[in-house]
Protein backbone atom coordinates (compact mmCIF):
# COMPACT_ATOMS: atom_id res chain seq x y z
CA UNK A 1 0.00 0.00 0.00
CA UNK A 2 1.28 3.18 -1.18
CA UNK A 3 1.98 6.46 1.38
CA UNK A 4 0.62 9.21 1.27
CA UNK A 5 3.19 12.38 0.63
CA UNK A 6 3.42 14.69 3.60
CA UNK A 7 2.49 18.54 2.61
CA UNK A 8 3.93 21.08 4.73
CA UNK A 9 3.02 24.99 4.22
CA UNK A 10 6.38 26.15 4.55
CA UNK A 11 7.26 24.18 1.35
CA UNK A 12 4.25 26.33 -0.74
CA UNK A 13 5.70 29.28 -2.31
CA UNK A 14 3.48 32.26 -4.36
CA UNK A 15 6.13 34.52 -6.45
CA UNK A 16 4.23 37.27 -8.87
CA UNK A 17 6.22 39.56 -11.39
CA UNK A 18 9.46 37.82 -10.14
CA UNK A 19 9.11 38.38 -6.26
CA UNK A 20 8.25 35.71 -3.71
CA UNK A 21 5.42 36.83 -1.23
CA UNK A 22 5.50 36.57 2.34
CA UNK A 23 3.36 37.43 5.41
CA UNK A 24 0.24 35.67 5.12
CA UNK A 25 -2.77 35.67 7.56
CA UNK A 26 -3.41 33.13 9.51
CA UNK A 27 -5.21 29.50 7.86
CA UNK A 28 -4.98 29.94 3.89
CA UNK A 29 -2.64 31.32 2.35
CA UNK A 30 -3.26 31.62 -0.88
CA UNK A 31 -6.15 29.47 -3.30
CA UNK A 32 -7.29 29.45 -6.79
CA UNK A 33 -10.51 28.62 -8.55
CA UNK A 34 -11.28 28.18 -12.19
CA UNK A 35 -14.28 30.54 -13.64
CA UNK A 36 -15.92 27.74 -15.32
CA UNK A 37 -16.15 24.05 -15.44
CA UNK A 38 -13.71 22.08 -18.15
CA UNK A 39 -16.08 20.12 -20.07
CA UNK A 40 -19.66 20.94 -20.50
CA UNK A 41 -22.04 18.08 -20.59
CA UNK A 42 -25.72 18.15 -22.06
CA UNK A 43 -28.04 15.68 -22.15
CA UNK A 44 -31.03 15.26 -24.14
CA UNK A 45 -34.33 14.44 -23.61
CA UNK A 46 -34.40 11.02 -24.88
CA UNK A 47 -31.01 10.88 -22.55
CA UNK A 48 -28.39 11.12 -25.19
CA UNK A 49 -25.03 12.43 -23.81
CA UNK A 50 -23.21 14.94 -25.62
CA UNK A 51 -19.90 16.62 -24.18
CA UNK A 52 -17.92 19.69 -25.34
CA UNK A 53 -14.32 20.79 -24.18
CA UNK A 54 -14.27 23.84 -22.61
CA UNK A 55 -10.64 25.81 -23.48
CA UNK A 56 -11.44 28.59 -21.14
CA UNK A 57 -8.86 29.15 -19.05
CA UNK A 58 -10.13 32.22 -17.00
CA UNK A 59 -9.41 31.60 -13.19
CA UNK A 60 -8.94 33.44 -10.13
CA UNK A 61 -6.03 33.37 -7.60
CA UNK A 62 -6.77 34.77 -3.82
CA UNK A 63 -3.60 35.91 -2.11
CA UNK A 64 -4.33 36.22 1.56
CA UNK A 65 -2.47 38.67 3.36
CA UNK A 66 -1.45 39.96 6.70
CA UNK A 67 -1.60 43.65 6.39
CA UNK A 68 1.79 44.34 8.26
CA UNK A 69 3.30 41.92 5.18
CA UNK A 70 6.10 43.61 3.77
CA UNK A 71 4.78 42.41 0.25
CA UNK A 72 1.33 44.49 1.04
CA UNK A 73 2.99 47.68 -0.28
CA UNK A 74 4.18 45.52 -3.53
CA UNK A 75 0.78 44.51 -4.45
CA UNK A 76 -0.79 47.38 -3.64
CA UNK A 77 1.18 49.10 -6.15
CA UNK A 78 0.48 46.40 -8.79
CA UNK A 79 -3.11 47.05 -7.81
CA UNK A 80 -3.19 50.93 -8.31
CA UNK A 81 -0.95 50.50 -11.56
CA UNK A 82 -3.48 48.02 -13.45
CA UNK A 83 -0.29 46.29 -14.18
CA UNK A 84 -0.44 43.02 -15.80
CA UNK A 85 1.99 40.12 -14.18
CA UNK A 86 2.75 36.91 -14.04
CA UNK A 87 1.93 34.31 -10.71
CA UNK A 88 3.11 31.04 -9.57
CA UNK A 89 2.48 28.92 -7.08
CA UNK A 90 4.67 25.82 -6.00
CA UNK A 91 4.27 23.06 -3.87
CA UNK A 92 4.85 19.56 -2.97
CA UNK A 93 1.67 18.57 -4.50
CA UNK A 94 1.22 21.38 -7.66
CA UNK A 95 2.40 23.85 -9.93
CA UNK A 96 -0.45 26.58 -10.06
CA UNK A 97 1.05 29.37 -12.91
CA UNK A 98 -0.63 32.10 -15.25
CA UNK A 99 1.62 35.04 -17.52
CA UNK A 100 -1.64 37.22 -17.90
CA UNK A 101 -3.02 38.28 -14.26
CA UNK A 102 -4.53 41.54 -13.03
CA UNK A 103 -5.36 42.65 -9.61
CA UNK A 104 -9.35 43.52 -9.79
CA UNK A 105 -9.76 45.66 -7.03
CA UNK A 106 -7.96 47.33 -4.09
CA UNK A 107 -8.55 45.26 -0.87
CA UNK A 108 -11.05 45.73 1.19
CA UNK A 109 -9.39 47.21 4.83
CA UNK A 110 -10.13 47.42 8.24
CA UNK A 111 -8.41 47.99 11.44
CA UNK A 112 -9.18 46.89 15.06
CA UNK A 113 -7.71 44.87 18.32
CA UNK A 114 -6.45 41.89 15.32
CA UNK A 115 -3.88 42.30 12.46
CA UNK A 116 -4.84 44.11 10.12
CA UNK A 117 -5.68 41.35 6.80
CA UNK A 118 -5.27 42.15 2.99
CA UNK A 119 -7.06 39.73 0.55
CA UNK A 120 -5.64 40.19 -2.93
CA UNK A 121 -7.64 38.83 -5.63
CA UNK A 122 -6.42 37.81 -9.23
CA UNK A 123 -7.88 37.49 -12.19
CA UNK A 124 -5.82 34.70 -14.34
CA UNK A 125 -6.62 34.33 -18.37
CA UNK A 126 -4.11 31.10 -18.66
CA UNK A 127 -4.27 29.72 -15.57
CA UNK A 128 -2.89 26.24 -15.34
CA UNK A 129 -2.71 23.54 -12.69
CA UNK A 130 -0.07 20.61 -12.39
CA UNK A 131 0.20 17.48 -10.21
CA UNK A 132 4.19 17.39 -9.42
Amino acid sequence: MAEMRPYNAINANIVVDGRTIQGFQENDMFSYTFSEEKVRVAVDAQGQVGTATNNNHLGEITINLSGTSIDHKFLLDIANSNRRVSIQITSEIEKISGTKAWITKVPDGAFGKEVPKRTYKFKVADLRVEGV
